[in-house]
C-alpha cells in the first residue's frame, strides 16, 4: 500500500513538473507497460494537481484543470511572485482535501440526483454570464470568440486523435501567452519571498467556494474544472482569489471524480478511467491516503519549486519561453501528427483572436460548451 502511494507520488510530481505532460497521459503509459493498481493512480492524480502550477505559471503551458488560471498566475510571476503562486495553489489544494472530507458523506446523493437536462441548463445559463458581462461592442466579439472556439471544439472531438485536449487547450491558452511573452519581451523568472498577499480568511472562503464549483464539476459530464473556476470567476475580481479558486477546484474535482465512480461507476476524470471498479464503503480508506498524499505533497512542493525556478533565472524569459514554445509544438506533432499541430495552431488563433479584441480568454471556453449546449 505505501510503495503504492509513494510510487503515484513520483509518477504525478513528473507530469506535474514537466511541460506538456498530462497526467492522463503518463497514467495511459504506464498501464501500456503493466504499471497499475488504483491506490497508485488515486495518489497520481492527487499529486498532479498540487504541483500543475509550475509549468502553468512559470511557462504558460496549461492543462485542462488549470487553463483559466494561466494568465493571472502568469502576471504575478512576471511582477516577481513565482513562489507566491506556487504557494497559493498548494495550499488552495490542501484546503480543498480538508474541505471535501466533510463533504464525502452528503456526495452519493447528489450523484444519484443528477440528470443531463440539469447539466445542459447550467452550462447554457454559465455561457450566457460570460457572453454579457462583456462591455458594449465587445458582446459580439465574446460571442464570436465564444462560437469560433465551440465550433473547433466540435470538429476536433470528430477526428481520430489521441490527445485532443492537449492540442485545444495549449494553443487556446498557452500558446497566447507565450506568443504575447515573445512579443512584448520580459526579464527573468524572480522567486520573491513566497508570502501570500490576502488574507487568510478570504483564502479560506475562497478555497471553500472552489472546493463546492469543484464538487459541482464532478457530477456534469463535459463541465470541467476550467469551467466551475469559470463560475468562481464571477466572485473573484483579482489574482489571488481567483488562483485560490481555480486550484481548489483543480483538486476537489478531482477527488469527487473519483467519488462518483466509486458510488456509480460513472467515469469524469482521465485517470479514473483507468481504474478498476471501486466499492464505495472503502471511500474512507482513499480520503485518509488523500490526506497522507497532501501532507508528503505540501512538505516539499514549494522547495521543488525553488528548484526549478533557480535553474530557471539562468535564462532570459524570451529564450526561455521561445524554447517551450518549440517544444510544445513538437509535442503537438508526436502526439497526433499535423493532425495535432493543425488543432493547435487553430486555437492558437482563437486565442490571439481574443487578445487582439480586448476580450476575456474565458470565452474559449466555448471549445467544450457550446457542444454541451448544442447536445
Amino acid at each position: 500500500m505505501l510503495r503504492e502511494l509513494l510510487s503515484g507520488i513520483l509518477a504525478g510530481t513528473l507530469s506535474g513538473i514537466t511541460p506538456g505532460i498530462h497526467v492522463n497521459t503518463l497514467g495511459a503509459i504506464l498501464e501500456g507497460e503493466g504499471v497499475r493498481g488504483n491506490l497508485l493512480l488515486f495518489a497520481m492524480g492527487l499529486t498532479h494537481t498540487f504541483l500543475d502550477v509550475i509549468p502553468s505559471a512559470f511557462l504558460g503551458v496549461p492543462d485542462e484543470g488549470t487553463a483559466l488560471g494561466v494568465l493571472p498566475a502568469h502576471r504575478l510571476v512576471l511582477r516577481g511572485k513565482a513562489l507566491e503562486v506556487v504557494r497559493i495553489a498548494l495550499w488552495a489544494s490542501f484546503l480543498a482535501v480538508l474541505i471535501s472530507i466533510p463533504l464525502f458523506p452528503l456526495y452519493p446523493a447528489l450523484a444519484r440526483a443528477y440528470t443531463p437536462g440539469l447539466g445542459r441548463i447550467a452550462v447554457l445559463l454559465l455561457a450566457l454570464l460570460l457572453i454579457l458581462t462583456e462591455r458594449g461592442i465587445k458582446k459580439l466579439y465574446a460571442l464570436l470568440t465564444f462560437l469560433l472556439a465551440g465550433l473547433l471544439g466540435i470538429l476536433t472531438f470528430r477526428l481520430p486523435l489521441k490527445e485532443p485536449y492537449y492540442h485545444l487547450f495549449t494553443g487556446l491558452f498557452g500558446v497566447p501567452v507565450l506568443v504575447t511573452s515573445l512579443v512584448e519581451g520580459a526579464g527573468r523568472v524572480r522567486a520573491g519571498d513566497g508570502e501570500v498577499e490576502m488574507e487568510k480568511g478570504r483564502f479560506l472562503a475562497f478555497s471553500i467556494l472552489g472546493t463546492f464549483l469543484g464538487m459541482l464539476a464532478s457530477l456534469i459530464p463535459a463541465f470541467t474544472a476550467s469551467q466551475a473556476a469559470l463560475v468562481g470567476s464571477f466572485f473573484s475580481r483579482d489574482e489571488r482569489s481567483f488562483l485560490t479558486v481555480v486550484f481548489s477546484v483543480n483538486t476537489a474535482n478531482f477527488l469527487f471524480s473519483f467519488a462518483n465512480f466509486a458510488e456509480t461507476g460513472r467515469v469524469r476524470n482521465g485517470i479514473v478511467a483507468l481504474m478498476s471498479p471501486v466499492d464505495g464503503r472503502f471511500l474512507s480508506h482513499y480520503l485518509l491516503a488523500a490526506v497522507f498524499v497532501s501532507l508528503l505533497v505540501l512538505s516539499y512542493g514549494e522547495g521543488l519549486a525553488v528548484v526549478i525556478l533557480r535553474a530557471l533565472t539562468h535564462l532570459p524569459y524570451r529564450t526561455l519561453n521561445g524554447l517551450v514554445l518549440v517544444i510544445l509544438v513538437l509535442l503537438s506533432i508526436y502526439f497526433d501528427g499535423l493532425l495535432g499541430l493543425l488543432v493547435l495552431t487553430g486555437g492558437a488563433m482563437i486565442g490571439l483572436l481574443a487578445v487582439a479584441l480586448g476580450i476575456k480568454r474565458t470565452n474559449c471556453m466555448g471549445v467544450l460548451m457550446l457542444q454541451i449546449i448544442i447536445g
